[in-house]
């Protein structure tokens, strides 16, 4: 055998991975997930793979009458089919967790009107105390995470060759060109509707995974 196909050889035996038996839940998470860890903004997974991923903003259709519905699926279908389509090698995943409703900036927004009138209009007491009684109450459902929503997640993959660094940096770059790709193609093919498609930065991908674990944790 020849050098070049003991390299072959090698890359390909470098991403052998066989999940592991559930043996009564006595694995970590680490046993049992998939990836190994955040390269930039982008998953590595045990199976040779670079992953990113999109969060996509919802379209509701009760808002849209039948004719409307069904142009959303028209041009859902025809996204699927220029990416996925016949000759097209490749695969997407959609998942849609239940997160909690991120309150954030409501929250922030209801005390600056609360500081600003404690400030310039203290004699608006009736007001201050409504505010005050929003806070709180809108503070514990933000806390509690009882208020929940479902995040539309789009998922992209490349392939790594191997577990060198300079493979790694091509998966990166290849899987840069793909998303964003797919990011213009989506947000094209849904534009009547304002569908919007972002990239999730590595912070944010934390967060999803998190969730995905137990978003209440």
């Amino acid at each position: 055998m020849n050098l070049k196909n003991k390299k072959s050889k090698k890359s390909a035996l470098d991403w052998e991975y066989v999940p592991p038996k559930i043996n009564g839940g006595k694995e970590t998470i680490d046993d049992m997930s998939l990836i190994v860890g955040m390269y930039d903004n982008y998953q590595v997974t045990k199976t040779g793979n670079l992953v990113g991923i999109l969060e996509v903003s919802g379209i509701n259709l009760d808002l849209l009458n039948d004719n409307e519905q069904q142009d959303v699926f028209n041009d859902y279908g025809a996204f699927l089919m220029s990416t996925l389509g016949e000759g097209v090698d490749d695969t997407l995943q959609f998942i849609e967790p239940t997160i909690p409703v991120n309150m954030t900036a409501y929250i922030n927004g209801l005390k600056r009107k609360y500081l600003d009138l404690k400030l310039n209009h203290p004699e608006q007491e009736f007001k201050i105390n409504l505010l005050a009684s929003y806070l709180d109450h809108f503070t514990t459902v933000h806390n509690s995470k009882n208020m929940t929503t479902k995040q539309h997640l789009l998922i992209v993959k490349v392939k790594i060759n191997d577990k060198s660094v300079e493979s790694l940096d091509l998966a990166v770059n290849n899987l840069d060109e793909k998303i964003n790709q797919v990011k213009r193609d989506l947000e094209n093919a849904l534009a009547d509707f304002d569908l919007t498609a972002k990239i999730l930065p590595s912070q944010e991908v934390l967060e999803v995974l998190k969730n995905l674990i137990n978003f209440k944790g």
